[in-house]
Order: C-alpha cells, then structure tokens, then sequence
C-alpha cells in the first residue's frame, strides 16, 4: 500500500518555471517542495495562533507593569492628599480672593515644571523603585517653590 498519493495541480507556467529553478537549487524533487510548501500553507492558521498568543501574553505582562505602577501612584496621590488635608488650614472667607489667585499661579508654575519633567521622560515609578534616588535640587527649583 503506497503512503503517497498522487495529485495533479495546474499552475502557470511562470510558477513552474519557478519551482524548477527552486528544486534543482536545493537539490530536492518538486514533489517535495510542493508537500512542504502544502504543509506549510495549510499550518499557517496554527502558526499564526501561535504568534497572537506569544503577543497577547506579552501585552498581558505589559498591562501587568501598567497596572502595578498605576496602583504605586495612586498610593502616592492617596497619601499625599492625607497629608495635605492633615497640614492645610482652612481659609477665611476675606482672603479666599487671594488664595485662589496665588494658587493659579502656583498652579500654571506646577504644570510649567511637570512639562519639564516629562520631556525627561524620568519616570516617578522608576524613581521610587530606585529607592527614592533623584537629581539634587530638582525640587528645589524656584519655578515649583514659589
């Protein structure tokens, strides 16, 4: 009993032409350059579901990192307002006017300095996995303090 059986494609004769050429490069016969290319043609839906799970695991572990430093920084904006609700007093009603026009200024030099910041592309998760490590007077900067 043959383990073979034989089939009879039509192809153009400029693809013939071509795996002529291909078969006496590699030395093979054409029946088995055109069981391979089957084969391979035929897994290309396996082959491509492997590649999306190698990428969909990927993206998986990017959304972990994601996650993880989302979760670091709402800790850090968590406590942060805590402390500043702890040492903020209240304001009376006669200099709410000024305050609210300081705090606009302060705000518009804030926002100057994160831009600043960002165009470092330093990373405040990186910083506090560092260990808290950072560039002496960085805060210190006229721009934040004022």
């Amino acid at each position: 009993m043959r383990t073979r059986q034989q089939i009879y494609p039509c192809v153009t004769p400029a693809l013939r032409k071509r795996l002529t050429l291909y078969a006496s490069k590699r030395g093979t016969s054409y029946s088995s350059v055109v069981e391979a290319a089957l084969v391979q043609y035929l897994d290309a839906d396996t082959t491509d579901r492997t590649l999306l799970l190698r990428r969909l695991d990927r993206v998986g572990r990017d959304l972990a990192v994601v996650e993880r430093d989302l979760d670091v920084l709402s800790h850090a904006f968590g406590i942060f307002l805590q402390v500043w609700f702890a040492h903020t007093p209240q304001i009376d009603e006669g200099m709410k006017r000024s305050a609210e026009q300081d705090a606009l200024q302060r705000y518009s030099r804030f926002l100057d300095h994160l831009a600043a910041e960002a165009v470092k592309s330093e990373s405040f998760v990186r910083q506090v996995s560092a260990g808290g490590d950072r560039q002496q007077g960085s805060l210190d900067d006229e721009s934040v303090t004022r």
